[in-house]
Parts: structure tokens; C-alpha cells; sequence
């Protein structure tokens, strides 16, 4: 089979103009070289918990259902004693040798941590102090309470001298990810816990989680994937500077602030060093905010960002080569996943025409919306008859009758999903990054009684070149969206994500308003479509980040990005309101989402809700990792609780928007379920529906003329900065 490269027929639906009218899109990608300017990183080598025969045969052995249990056991005795141990095992050692020889040289999974008590523990959280609506109020107050059930601290002081643990030297309490699938601080996640607990009053938990984090850049130079050895070689989306942000903002603390600073700085500087390109490219006028002539159509170098690390070797072995003590780089943690994908991938040549590199995977890792085919390429894939059997064109008004990805297998998806992450400016990576180098500026300038001294200059100048670069590459300005774009191809990518949202979010204030108004225009009509929420990729496959998959992280990320449209000055007064009240509706629809879901498996309000009569399992009410939307876009329900645990990541958006829109939201309204409520109790009338916002005159903010020369006007106005 021949390499399709026909853009025509690739994943060609791009959110906002498949749900409108038919329009000629005039954007053009320049033409782009890139130097990659990552140094090399080597990965984790500990030769239990991250690479050799022990971890091959043990995760490859069927001795456990998941590969991070044994990931997460504890020595009984010291590592040298537990290799001379394996060492003496037969070379065809059974499964029941496998599983003697790990009980009597591990202590179980997660025996190096437990539960850990709450010093700041309040019962008056400030949160609800604005929530009048007693359903809420009883939902807030059980979301509150979740806090004191997944907190943990390390615990290995049962270890033997020599005696070894996966875990990493976290000195303070930390809240898990999740009840049943985490046993350590994850670095995404505890951006929407540490959310959460500021809202909740729990200042002190809160510091000792961003304390964790900083004490890690002080080990590391970056704050690894998860709190442990396994992880040490990728991160994840680079938040903490944002997390130390929210915190001052919460509390003022100015000395944490200047405690925090140099770990910040250090951690920007590991992206710059390990995940940056230089791109080259020709400027032109349609997407530049600036109005000098002279910096148009000029050829400019930009550095950008990138998920994934250059490794030290960067293909897996043939995994047919079962005379090969090592597989090359598989992750520990899927390790028998990774090792299928590759068996897979070599086994089917006839699908791939190339290997995927194994720092694709690592990528897949850090940018955290992985598996997707939110980074697929046609230019990779080697298409069966039936795979473009349907010719889905840029501009098609509706969602096309038949899934091109539906002649892949999950596996097969995982892979080219995965296979263009380390080739790929990521919209939402480099708006972060944005933000991270405005924050740090900021901090750099409040620990200077206000002044912008030359390294903040710097920092401030970085952020605004970054800004420049993705609206040359990845914004259209026919749409008022962002996509990715593939170093590759050198074109936006044809499968557009949520994720490209997140710009609006670092700095839609700063977009010309007729880009503002368009950007609002093409969500709301996203809304009108998914209006239980919107998913990460609008194709529907069995992955966990696309269609009809939701997850809490990205409604937060929308809402965000709204509100920042919000306060684009060149909108009208009026559009302005309605963009506040179509974020309210987003607001309430994701509480909708995780309540409902809350209440079918079990959760109910003592003295207001009955508990629901469907719900089965015993279980008292769930927070689920995602949610699920039906085929008319609205929202589904479950009583299963089968394979879910409380996932902190919803629990910290739920507070949050709880806090955040106290007074401005409602009962929550369930699909074909009706509340049962305790009688004699009054609940919140339901708020009408939001209607579009109303388009404002084109026009220009007044100070954007400025942004091209003045260090402070990208610095956004909200919150204390």
C-alpha cells in the first residue's frame, strides 16, 4: 500500500467549521525550518524500577494485572540481595516462580505511603459561603470532604538498611490523584487539586503540596511526571508556576513567592534546555498584532516548545528479538502496553510504514491527553480500503456519517496517536509557557517593589515572541482558532483538539477584537453542539481523550479561556455580557456532568436528596475520572462504578467552580432523571438558556498599538497580577 498524504482525506474536520456554513478558509502555512535544539536526556536506570531483566520478566511474566504494582513494592532487602535473588531463577522460570520470587523479596504496592491527617482541616469551607442552593451546598460539602480520604505522606521508615523504594522523597502530605489508581503526587493533577484546596480553605495543604513539587526541581531541575524513580525521566504540562500564582493570590504569601522563585526559574529553564526548537519562517501581516510595517513579511527564528524528550536512543529493538534483554525505552508503568504496541507495530508493517520512536511515547506521557488521535498524521499511516471511505472535506457542516477510524484497532490508534507528539508545536504547550514566563516576570517585578528589572524584561519579551509565534503558526484567522502544527507537514494539524483553546486563555485580552468575537462565535456553536461539555477531539474512538469523552481539566481550561476572551477591551459592552453568561452555562453544565454522575452511584444530601433508587454497588457517590456525552451531545449518567475511583482532578474543578461561581449557579438538572428530593425542600430555579453572544464591530483594543514596545501590556489584568 501506497503512503496516503492526501490532505484532502485526513482527519479533515476542524471544530468550529463543521458545525457552520460552508466558508473559504484563506490561511496559508508558511513555509517552516526548524532546528532542534533539545540536548540529549537519558532516562531512568535503576535496575528494578525502570529498565532491565528483572522489570522485563516480571512485567512481561503475567504475574500481575497491572505493570505498576510491582513498579510500586518496596524492598524486603537490599537491591544487591534482590538481584543475586533473580540471578538464581531458573531461564524458564514459571509464572508461580515469577510471583515467589517478587513475595519474598517486595513488600506490597503502596505500603510506602499512608493515609495522613489534614492539619488545616476546616468544617466551614469558604467556598460555600456563597452557594445558597441547598442541593449544591450538600454536593460541595461531600466534594470538601473527599479531601480527608485521599491524603497521604511517605511512610518507609520500615526499611531495611539498603532496602530500596520506588517513591520519591516528598517531605509533605500530599492528596493522590485518585483513590484506586494512584499511589504518589501526580504533577498535572495537582494543579486542579491544589485549585480545589485554596478554595476549600486548606491553605496549609495546599503549600506543602506546592512544596513537594519545588523540593523535586531542586533534585531534578523539573518536576517529574509523578512522585516516583519511574517518572524521572518526562513531565507533564509545566504548571508550577501557575499553581504558585493561584496560591499567592489565595493568601499573599510573599515569602513563599521569593522561596519559590528560583525553583520556578529553574524549571523553565529545564523546557528551554531539554524541549525547545528554534523554528524559522516567513512573517506575514494577517496574524501579527504588531503595526509596524517593517516587522512584516520578514524571515524570523523563534524558539517553541515541545512534548517529549531527545533520548540518548530513540528506537525500540524489534520486540520479535526475544533474545534481547531489553526492549529499549518502554515505560515501566505500561510496560507490557508499550511492549504490545511495538509487537504490533513491527508485526504489521503493512499499517505503519515506520517505527514509532520510543520518545514519541515519552511524549505521549508529558503532554497528558494521550491516547488521542489528537497528534494523528496522515503522513504516517498506511491506509486499508476502508479507512477514507467517506472524503471528509475543511468545511463540511456537519459531523461526517461514517468514523474514519474505525478500520484501527485500539492499539493501533494508541500508536498513531502517538507517533507526531515530539514533531508537533502543541497550542496549549507553548500557552502555557506563555504564561509560565509572564507569571515569572511578574513575581521577578513584585519582589522589586513593582519594578521591571532587566531579567524581567527578558522573561517579558520571551513571552511575547512565543505569543507571536503561534498566531503566525497555528491561528487562523478566517476561524478565530488555534491548532496544532506539524513540524513535519509544515501545516496546522487537520484533527483540531479543545486543547487549542487554551490561547484564549494566556491571552485573548490581546487579540485584535474581530479574532476575539470570531473565537467566541465558533465555541458557542461547539457548545450548542456538545452541550454537556467538550471533548478533547471531536472523532469518536475507544480512546480515553477523544469523543464522546469529557474530562473536568478541559471544561476548567474552556471556562478559563472564555473568561479571557471576556476581557478582550475591543468587544462591546454587550457581547461582553454574554460572553460571561455563556461561560456561566459552560460552568453549569460541567457541574451538571460530574453531580449527576455523583448522584446515580450513590450520593445523596442527608436532610435534602434522597439517595437515587437506581444506584447500586453500595457505593456513596463517585467523582469520575471522565464523563460520557450521548449522540445528542448532552450528558449520560451511570449507577456502574466499576473500575472508577475518586479522582481528585474533578473533585479540585467541581470546588472550584463551585467557589469561583457560587451565586451564579443552579439544581443541577439530570438527563431522564428527576432529584429526589426530601420533601418541603426549596431548590434554586433553573437559569434560562444563554443565548450567542452577540457579535461586536470590528475593531482594534486601543493599546495594542503599544503591546509591540511596552514590557507590561501583555501582562494580563486579572487577579493580583
Amino acid at each position: 500500500m501506497k503512503l496516503l498524504i492526501n490532505l484532502g482525506l485526513a482527519f479533515a474536520w476542524t471544530a468550529a467549521t463543521a458545525l457552520s456554513a460552508v466558508v473559504a478558509d484563506p490561511y496559508s502555512a508558511p513555509r517552516v525550518t526548524f532546528q532542534d535544539l533539545r540536548l540529549q536526556q537519558k532516562i531512568c536506570s535503576h535496575p528494578l524500577y525502570c529498565e532491565g531483566p528483572i522489570l522485563r520478566r516480571i512485567q512481561l511474566g503475567g504475574v500481575f494485572d497491572s505493570d505498576k504494582t510491582f513498579i510500586d513494592m518496596p524492598t524486603r532487602k537490599p537491591v544487591s540481595q534482590v538481584v543475586d535473588a533473580f540471578n538464581k531463577l531458573p531461564a524458564n522460570a514459571t509464572r508461580d516462580d515469577l510471583a515467589k520470587f517478587v513475595s519474598d523479596n517486595f513488600h506490597p504496592a503502596g505500603c510506602d505511603i499512608k493515609q495522613a491527617e489534614l492539619d488545616d482541616w476546616t468544617d466551614d469551607p469558604p467556598f460555600l459561603k456563597g452557594v445558597t442552593d441547598p442541593v449544591l451546598r450538600g454536593y460541595g460539602m461531600a466534594l470538601h470532604n473527599q479531601w480527608k480520604g485521599l491524603a497521604r505522606q511517605r511512610n518507609t521508615d520500615f526499611l531495611c538498611d539498603g532496602c530500596e523504594t520506588s517513591l520519591l522523597p516528598v517531605k509533605h502530605t500530599f492528596i493522590v490523584g485518585g483513590a484506586n489508581s494512584t499511589r504518589e503526587p501526580r504533577y498535572w493533577d495537582t494543579y486542579y487539586i491544589v485549585l480545589g484546596l485554596l478554595k476549600s480553605g486548606l491553605n496549609g495543604t495546599a503549600r506543602g503540596m506546592l512544596q513537594n513539587l519545588l523540593d523535586l526541581v531542586g533534585i531534578y531541575g523539573f518536576v517529574p511526571t509523578g512522585g516516583r524513580i519511574y517518572f524521572t525521566d518526562r513531565s507533564e504540562p509545566p504548571l508550577l508556576a501557575l499553581m504558585v500564582k493561584n496560591y499567592y493570590e489565595a493568601t499573599l504569601d510573599l515569602d513563599f513567592v521569593a522561596r519559590a522563585l528560583p525553583m520556578l526559574k529553574a524549571e523553565h529553564k529545564y523546557w528551554d534546555t531539554y524541549r525547545s526548537i528554534n523554528v524559522t519562517y516567513t512573517r506575514s501581516g494577517n496574524s501579527s498584532l504588531s503595526r509596524r510595517q517593517s516587522d512584516l513579511f520578514q524571515t524570523v527564528t523563534s524558539k517553541t516548545t515541545l512534548f517529549g524528550p531527545s533520548l540518548f536512543q530513540t528506537a525500540v529493538q524489534t520486540a520479535s528479538d526475544e533474545s534481547s534483554d531489553s526492549e529499549g525505552f518502554l515505560r515501566p508503568e505500561s510496560y507490557s502496553t508499550d511492549y504490545s504496541t511495538f509487537k504490533t507495530q513491527f508485526a504489521a508493517a503493512n499499517l505503519f510504514s515506520t517505527a514509532i520512536p520510543t520518545d514519541n511515547l515519552y511524549a505521549a506521557t508529558e503532554a497528558g491527553t494521550a491516547p488521542s488521535v489528537q497528534y494523528a498524521s496522515v503522513q504516517t499511516a498506511m491506509a486499508g480500503p476502508s479507512l477514507f471511505s467517506t472524503s471528509l472535506r475543511r468545511r463540511d457542516v456537519a459531523m461526517p456519517d461514517s468514523n474514519p477510524f474505525a478500520a484501527f484497532t485500539k492499539n493501533e490508534l494508541s500508536i498513531l496517536g502517538s507517533i507526531n507528539i515530539n514533531s508537533t508545536i502543541a497550542t496549549n504547550l507553548n500557552s502555557i509557557m506563555y504564561q509560565v514566563e509572564v507569571t515569572i516576570a511578574n513575581f521577578i517585578s513584585l519582589l522589586n517593589n513593582k519594578t521591571d528589572t532587566a531579567e524581567c524584561t527578558s522573561y517579558r519579551q520571551r513571552a511575547s515572541e512565543r505569543r507571536q509565534t503561534l498566531l503566525d503558526l497555528s491561528y487562523n484567522p478566517s476561524t478565530g482558532l488555534f491548532s496544532d502544527f506539524h513540524l513535519t507537514s509544515g501545516q496546522q494539524t487537520d484533527v483540531w483538539s479543545v486543547n487549542s483553546l487554551w490561547p484564549y486563555w494566556a491571552f485573548g485580552d490581546s487579540l485584535p477584537a474581530e479574532s476575539a468575537q470570531k473565537a467566541i462565535d465558533s465555541i458557542s456553536k461547539l457548545h450548542k453542539r456538545f452541550s454537556g461539555g467538550l471533548p478533547n477531539t471531536l472523532y469518536n474512538t475507544t480512546l480515553n481523550w477523544d469523543y464522546p469523552k469529557i474530562q473536568p481539566p478541559l471544561q476548567h481550561m474552556v471556562v478559563q479561556s472564555v473568561l479571557g476572551l471576556q476581557q478582550n477591551t475591543g468587544l462591546t459592552k454587550r457581547s461582553s455580557a454574554a460572553t460571561n453568561g455563556f461561560a456561566v452555562s459552560l460552568v453549569q453544565n460541567s457541574i451538571d456532568a460530574a453531580f449527576c454522575n455523583w448522584y446515580t452511584t450513590g450520593g445523596d444530601v442527608p436532610g435534602v436528596l434522597n439517595q437515587y433508587e437506581g444506584a447500586t454497588g453500595g457505593s456513596t457517590g463517585m467523582n469520575f475520572e471522565f464523563y460520557s456525552l450521548g449522540d445528542d451531545g448532552d450528558i449520560t449518567t451511570t449507577t456502574s462504578t466499576a473500575g472508577q475511583g475518586d479522582y481528585t482532578w474533578t473533585n479540585g474543578v467541581m470546588v472550584w467552580l463551585l467557589g469561583q461561581f457560587s451565586s451564579q449557579v443552579t439544581t443541577p438538572t439530570c438527563p431522564n432523571i428527576v432529584l429526589n428530593l426530601v420533601r418541603n425542600t426549596t431548590v434554586t430555579p433553573t437559569l434560562p438558556p444563554v443565548a450567542t453572544p452577540t457579535p461586536s464591530p470590528s475593531s482594534t483594543c486601543g493599546r495594542q498599538k503599544k503591546c509591540s514596545t511596552n514590557c507590561r501590556c501583555i501582562v494580563r489584568r486579572r487577579g493580583i497580577f
